[in-house]
């Protein structure tokens, strides 16, 4: 019988440029207090110009390899999630591999779009893929750049405040004890929310040629930067798929959130975590936080959150971690990890 997976080790980066809200707004018609009232973010960090999502997913595989708990050597698969890829195609994967110097490894690389819900969709490729003895280190990134494709004014002001760049890695190994493990994964979609949500239609193939405009009319550039139709919906699907998601992990395995040490939901927004968890009757103690300092890195933030906590500390081996993200598309997912 196949060991269980579990998450090895992990590694971040975030880049050094620190974006304010007074910075932002400067640039459209926005304040400090609208948006952290709105959304919890105080900053968020941006790429350093000429830097590509790949740049900024190897900064963070590099911090991982630097703690020592896995070599370079030993990982023979890569699953790269991103809603913002380095070109249109191909995947970020390949092009990560080579900047890694493992081109001539020639080990699988996967690129999925599942946008906010990237790293939970791509923990259960892993842990699959673990279980089932088709690999045995996997190398599982969530890794956001943003700041290249926003809208600096203030049409594009919803959507802009809310994003950052960054980038977080893990991987995804089978467990030499069981003590720690993944101990299940769900994930769903419904693609009646695909435009409904926050979407990008820059490339549309059904179109010829897939981009053309008059920069002039704003009615035809408007395809150039991501669009939120509707908010609100979008607000009321992620509170009610993270809740359902959630408890449907947590009855698989008989457990209730008395049970759940920390949650690291989706940083997209502060207001919609702490409905979340008021509906699951979850102490606000418990759920952790870092989208003040970062915004939304969308496939980035959970394992960004998973780093950043487990290095200071607060995050143990041996705790049991509910992992939950709502994204675009319309996609949700959870994951119950004993760490």
């Amino acid at each position: 019988m196949n060991k269980k997976a579990y998450i090895r080790t992990s590694g971040m980066y975030v880049p050094d440029k620190v974006v304010t809200n007074d910075d932002l707004s400067k640039l459209m018609t926005t304040s400090d207090e609208w948006i952290q009232r709105r959304s919890g973010i105080c900053e968020r960090r941006y790429a350093a110009e000429g830097d590509r999502c790949s740049d900024l997913a190897k900064h963070s595989v590099i911090n991982m390899l630097d703690k020592g708990e896995v070599t370079a050597e030993e990982i023979d698969a890569i699953i790269y999630a991103t809603l913002s890829p380095d070109f249109h195609f191909p995947g970020s994967g390949v092009i990560l591999q080579e900047k890694m110097g493992w081109a001539d490894r020639h080990i699988p690389c996967y690129d999925i779009r599942q946008q906010c819900s990237g790293f939970i969709y791509g923990l259960q490729m892993a842990q699959a893929f673990v279980e089932a003895g088709m690999y045995q280190n996997i190398l599982l990134v969530g890794a956001e750049l943003h700041s290249n494709a926003l809208e600096y004014n203030d049409r594009g002001r919803a959507v802009t405040v809310l994003f950052g760049d960054g980038a977080a890695s893990v991987v995804v190994s089978p467990s030499p004890d069981e003590k720690s493990a993944i101990l299940t994964t769900e994930v769903h979609a419904d693609g009646g929310g695909a435009l409904d949500g926050v979407h990008l239609i820059l490339f549309d193939i059904g179109k010829k040629p897939i981009v053309y405009y008059d920069p002039k009319d704003e009615s035809q550039n408007v395809v150039l930067f991501p669009e939120m139709p509707n908010p609100k919906n979008l607000f009321t699907n992620a509170v009610r798929r993270m809740v359902e998601v959630s408890l449907s992990c947590l009855n698989r395995l008989g457990m209730t959130v008395a049970d759940v040490d920390w949650v690291l939901p989706h940083q997209a927004n502060k207001r919609i975590n702490n409905m979340a968890a008021e509906y699951l009757s979850i102490p606000t103690e418990k759920v952790l936080y870092n989208i003040h300092k970062y915004g939304n890195t969308t496939a980035a933030t959970i394992p960004l959150l998973l780093d950043e906590f487990s290095m200071n500390g607060t995050i143990k081996r041996g705790d049991i971690l509910l992992m939950v993200g709502f994204g675009s598309g319309f996609t949700w997912g959870a994951g119950v990890v004993r760490y």
